[in-house]
């Protein structure tokens, strides 16, 4: 009995090891190291965006190639882009999802600072990111506490 605690906890500690990874690694992906694509998503990642994008068919994204090239024109058309994680990833390892809060800034048009939240729910498959599923809103989370 004492091994399966032990056997558990190791498995749960790499797992969220591999969570925090991965989401700095998505957030670098979309901060644009678009080469990251390749290593840390699936060749069948989908991506689910709450907020529609009317320059791209989002639903129709399948793997790294479409992610890179999406996150790429992104960028460009929004200059100054910056992601950040908002605290830790959650974990659900029987899932495999990671859940994390985040926030961008970026300058509108007359170069005043904006900044919006959003919440990204990674499902991951054999260490790589399978799908996702993003929520982006108007405005930024309050800090708890």
């Amino acid at each position: 009995m004492t091994t399966d605690i032990a056997t558990n906890a190791a498995r749960t500690t790499g797992f969220r090891s591999l969570a925090s990874t991965l989401f700095e690694q998505w957030t670098a992906l979309w901060n644009g190291e678009t080469d990251l694509a390749a290593r840390i998503v699936t060749p069948d990642f989908r991506i689910s965006l709450a907020n529609a994008v009317e320059s791209a068919a989002t639903d129709d994204l399948r793997g790294p190639r479409d992610l890179a090239r999406f996150v790429a024109d992104h960028r460009a058309s929004i200059p100054g882009l910056h992601y950040r994680l908002d605290g830790e990833p959650v974990v659900d390892e029987a899932t495999g999802r990671i859940t994390c809060r985040w926030t961008v800034t970026f300058p509108d048009a007359s170069g005043t600072p904006v900044a919006k939240s959003g919440i990204d729910v990674l499902a991951v498959t054999d260490g790589r990111i399978r799908e996702v599923w993003s929520v982006t809103g108007l405005r930024v989370f309050a800090s708890a506490g």
